[in-house]
């Protein structure tokens, strides 16, 4: 599930490089604004949900955006629809030049653009724990073999039932704390 939304991810920020000719549909949600300390730019995080050539890709977009000219703006940081609201990107300016966007730990984010009109953006994990990502990593790896796995057990049960044995057992998620923002 999370691969597509995943790959739904990519699409998104692929799509107005694969649409040149075409009209790129976009739905926003509405945003929740943090101004910079000296009032100059906008940060505005929002659910994007566009048209591609197959279908529509979803993503939590951070929009940087001039507070005196909202069509100058860049989206410096895109990543999957998590599960709840509570999961989404929180912004903190840590002064005029610099903001961070703050995710859960166990959140699918990639690097943000790392700068804006001198704006620096950098990301920071909430309950920062990045041994709880490599094992949500290494079961998401194990489930996707575990797939393959099946695939062929499947193709063998068809050619023999006996000899293929019992379905190969699906992999344990870990139980991880979310570590999500509070503040």
């Amino acid at each position: 599930m999370r691969f597509l939304a995943l790959m739904s991810i990519l699409a998104l920020s692929a799509a107005p490089a694969v649409l040149p000719a075409a009209e790129q549909v976009c739905d926003r949600s509405d945003s929740k604004s943090t101004p910079s300390p000296d009032g100059q730019w906008i940060a505005n995080v929002q659910e994007e949900v566009c048209s591609t050539p197959t279908g529509a890709a979803a993503g939590i977009t951070v929009v940087i955006a001039s507070a005196q000219d909202p069509a100058h703006s860049k989206r410096v940081f895109l990543m999957p629809v998590p599960r709840s609201r509570d999961d989404w990107p929180r912004i903190r300016w840590q002064g005029a030049k610099a903001l961070q966007v703050r995710v859960a730990n166990l959140s699918e984010a990639s690097p943000p653009e790392p700068e804006f009109e001198g704006i620096q953006v950098s990301l920071a994990y909430c309950g920062d724990n990045p041994a709880d990502r490599e094992r949500l990593l290494a079961y998401k790896a194990s489930v996707k073999q575990w797939q393959k796995d099946v695939g062929a057990w499947v193709q063998k049960r068809k050619q023999d039932a006996e000899a293929a044995g019992p379905m190969p057992p699906r992999p344990e998620e870990p139980l991880l704390a979310p570590g999500r923002c509070v503040d």
